[in-house]
């Protein structure tokens, strides 16, 4: 990779927070430079840093909300305390949990309270 990662990022942020530039075209000619410098294969890590950036400047937070399966209206209740307005909130029913849930607040594991992460403690597996 010539660039890392972060450092397209931070220049796709910069470039489309910029509003004299007009943002199609802006995106064309990141893509170019991206696929010139042979990077291509790396858009999916850059875009997610552009989005991590974008979201940090903006005060907004990435909440990852996973359980084992759906929730009920009062966990969804309870739940919300953890969000804040603004906040892109995505859900995902990830049945390995086995049962509880398991928060992330931008891409950075805050809270496993899951059934599989207790049964591992217990059993002294890191997976």
């Amino acid at each position: 990779m010539k660039y890392s990662a972060h450092i397209y990022a931070k220049a796709l942020v910069e470039v489309l927070s910029d509003r004299r530039v007009d943002d199609s075209a802006a995106a064309k000619n990141f893509l170019k430079i991206v696929r010139e410098n042979g990077d291509e294969g790396h858009l999916r890590k850059i875009l997610e840093e552009a989005s991590r950036f974008a979201r940090g400047k903006d005060g907004v937070r990435k909440v990852v909300i996973a359980s084992a399966r759906e929730l009920t209206k009062t966990q969804e209740h309870e739940l919300e305390k953890f969000t804040k307005s603004g906040d892109i909130v995505v859900r995902r029913i990830l049945p390995e949990l086995i049962a509880g849930v398991r928060i992330t607040v931008n891409d950075e594991m805050q809270f496993d309270g899951s059934l599989k992460r207790k049964l591992n403690r217990a059993l002294g597996s890191t997976v």
